[in-house]
C-alpha cells in the first residue's frame, strides 16, 4: 500500500487551491497525491468575487472592476464599491495556471480515479481510487457530500445558467459589470441577473436564482432571452459558451474535522456562506488558514472564534426568510444596498464586521420579517 504525507481527494477547485498553498508554504517537498475522477480542461465555471488589494490569482483574472451596477426596486444605477474590487475568474484560466504551477514539482503526482472510500484508520487517513488502496498521513477531502434534505435545516440552492454572447452592436461598457439586476420576474424566489462585459459586444450574462427547485434548461434560456430582449441593445447575437452550476446555501452542521487525519475542506468542510452560496473566496482564506497552522504545527486544524459563530446564526436567519417567503427578496436587496455603503456590505458578508456594524446592517432590514425569522430559527436549533 502507497503511503503519502498528503493526499488531497477532490481536484476541483478547493483541491487545487489545497495543493497551491502547500507548494507555498514549508511544506512544498512533502509527497502529495491528487485525486480527481474528471481532468480540469474546459470552461466549466467562472467565479465572481470582491476583493480589497491584489489576491494570489491576479495575474490570472480575466476582469476586475471598481464599481458595479445594481439595479433593484427602488435603487438603480453605479454602486461605489470604495477600495474594494468585483473582480472575475474563468474555471479554465485557474485549472491551467495551478495545473501548470504543480507540474514544478516532481513531489506532487495527479492522478484521474475515482474515489471509491475514505476512512479513518490509526496509521493514517485511508483511501480507496480505483480499488487501489491509499494510506496519508492527512487526506484533504472536497468529495464528501453534506446531507441537504434534513427539515431541521435550511436548504436551499443557489442555481445558475449563463451564457457568453456576441452582439451584432457594441451595447457593453467594459467598466460597469451588472452585479445583480432583480428586473426579472421573481415568482416568489430570488432571481436576477449577472452581466459580465468582456468587451463591448461580448458578456457573459446569468440568470442566478435562490430557491429549492431547479428548472428546465427551457426555463433558464427562455429567462436570459428575455432579460437581453428586455434590457441589453444587442441587435442579433450569438452564444459563445454556456454555463450551469448548483451551489448549496444550507445552514446544516458541518465538519471540517471529522478525524484525526480526515480534513474537509471546500463546500465539504462548511467553506461556502450559507446565505450567499459564495465559496470561492472563503474557501481561500480558510486552506490559508489549514496550511498555515499545518506547517507551523504539524496539525491542519483552523483556529475557530466561538464570536464568529454568530455569523451562522445570520445565515440561518436570512436562509429563513427566503424559505419561508417572508419578505421580497429584491425588496430586500434593494433595502441593504439602499441603507449601507456597499463596502461595508461585503465586509458584513465576509464576517469581518464588529458586532456594532452587524447591528447596523441587521438594523436596515425589515424588522417584522426577521423578528419572526430569529424566533423560528431559535425554535428550530433548541427543538432539533
Amino acid at each position: 500500500m502507497k503511503k503519502y504525507d498528503f493526499i488531497i481527494a477532490g481536484g476541483g477547485m478547493a483541491g487545487l487551491s489545497m495543493a497551491y498553498y502547500l507548494t507555498q508554504s514549508p511544506l512544498r517537498d512533502r509527497s502529495i497525491l491528487l485525486l480527481d475522477r474528471e481532468s480540469k480542461n474546459r470552461n466549466d465555471r467562472t467565479w465572481c468575487f470582491w476583493e480589497r488589494g491584489e489576491g494570489p490569482f491576479e495575474s490570472i483574472l480575466f476582469r476586475n472592476w471598481n464599481r458595479v451596477e445594481f439595479h433593484g426596486t427602488t435603487l438603480s444605477g453605479l454602486l461605489n464599491i470604495g477600495d474594494y474590487r468585483y473582480k472575475m475568474l474563468r474555471g479554465i484560466d485557474f485549472y491551467a495556471h495551478i495545473q501548470e504551477h504543480l507540474s514544478r514539482f516532481p513531489n506532487i503526482e495527479i492522478r484521474q480515479a475515482t474515489i471509491n472510500r475514505i476512512k479513518e484508520t490509526a496509521q493514517g487517513g485511508f483511501v480507496i481510487a480505483d480499488d487501489e488502496p491509499l494510506i496519508a498521513d492527512y487526506v484533504f477531502d472536497s468529495t464528501f457530500a453534506l446531507k441537504l434534505d434534513d427539515p431541521d435545516n435550511h436548504n436551499l440552492l443557489q442555481h445558475f445558467k449563463g451564457w457568453v454572447i456576441r452582439t451584432e452592436k457594441p451595447c457593453f461598457n467594459v467598466d460597469q459589470p451588472r452585479m445583480m439586476d432583480f428586473r426579472v420576474a421573481q415568482h416568489g424566489d430570488c432571481r436576477f441577473v449577472y452581466v459580465l462585459p468582456f468587451d463591448a459586444q461580448t458578456a457573459l450574462i446569468e440568470f442566478t436564482l435562490f430557491n429549492e427547485t431547479l428548472l428546465t434548461d427551457a426555463d433558464y434560456e427562455a429567462a436570459l432571452a428575455q432579460y437581453i430582449s428586455q434590457h441589453l441593445d444587442t441587435g442579433t447575437y450569438q452564444i459563445c459558451e454556456t454555463e450551469f452550476g448548483v451551489i448549496p446555501m444550507s445552514d446544516v452542521s458541518t465538519q471540517e474535522n471529522p478525524s484525526e487525519h480526515i480534513v474537509r475542506i471546500g463546500t465539504a468542510g462548511g467553506h461556502t456562506k450559507a446565505s450567499t452560496g459564495y465559496t470561492f473566496q472563503r474557501t481561500q482564506r480558510y486552506l490559508r488558514e489549514l496550511v498555515q497552522n499545518l506547517a507551523q504545527t504539524g496539525k491542519p486544524f483552523r483556529q475557530k472564534s466561538w464570536l464568529k459563530s454568530r455569523f451562522k446564526l445570520y445565515d440561518s436567519i436570512f436562509l429563513n426568510v427566503l424559505q419561508k417567503h417572508r419578505y421580497p427578496a429584491d425588496d430586500m436587496f434593494t433595502l441593504l444596498y439602499e441603507h449601507n455603503s456597499p463596502a461595508q456590505v461585503f465586509k458584513f458578508l465576509d464576517e469581518d464586521t464588529s458586532f456594532g456594524e452587524d447591528l447596523r446592517v441587521m438594523w436596515s432590514m425589515p424588522k417584522g420579517p426577521f423578528t419572526v425569522a430569529l424566533f423560528d430559527v431559535l425554535r428550530r436549533k433548541l427543538l432539533s
